[in-house]
């Protein structure tokens, strides 16, 4: 009985372990806004959760690099590389399978973004350009967004700021409440 209640009290506190280092691990998760083959939608903020077509998806942490996210009838692979970007591929029924691109503007061209005709995401874009140009000091006037997409986590804001390489990204709420800023290259660009 005594060698029972040992080895039951060992793995409770396995588990709890594995429970705490899957809940740190899940912080890693970076900001994800991917397509994929056959109108597959991924999109994560900055530590989580990851939604798959808008809908909450069920994620597994293999380790601080890996993770699965299930849900809409796909597997969404998430592999996190040495430099911290992201590759994302998917397995969905009949075991079709790909690789999911990170999503852009639909044109380039379209500067309707940064005008703020589209009222549900310009206080959005307004609070975002005005962090973004805060942390690098210019005026919001010499930045542009090149690309707003919205999802249940919030407003994800990508903006172009001159002579950088790569844009920053922005997450905000509806009413312009930020909830984060990075830049989307490498630090030693800046």
């Amino acid at each position: 009985m005594k060698k029972l209640l040992i080895v039951t009290s060992a793995l409770t506190l396995a588990t709890a372990q594995m429970v705490i280092t899957a809940t740190a691990s899940f912080a890693a998760i970076p900001q994800l806004n991917y397509t994929c083959p056959g109108k597959i939608e991924v999109h994560a903020d900055q530590g989580g959760p990851v939604y798959i077509n808008g809908k909450e998806a069920k994620l597994k942490v293999f380790n601080q690099n890996y993770y699965e996210a299930k849900g809409s009838g796909v597997t969404i692979s998430i592999m996190i590389n040495p430099d911290g970007t992201p590759n994302v591929s998917y397995t969905g029924p009949g075991r079709n399978n790909g690789i999911c691109s990170e999503a852009k503007a639909a044109s380039s061209n379209s500067s309707s973004h940064s005008s703020g005709s589209h009222s549900s995401t310009s206080k959005a874009e307004s609070a975002c350009l005005n962090a973004v140009a805060k942390k690098v000091d210019l005026k919001p006037s010499k930045l542009s967004v090149i690309d707003v997409k919205g999802a249940e986590a919030g407003i994800g804001v990508t903006i172009r700021v001159p002579n950088v390489k790569e844009p920053w990204s922005c997450l905000s709420d509806k009413n312009g409440k930020v909830q984060g800023v990075s830049y989307t290259g490498s630090e030693g660009d800046l």
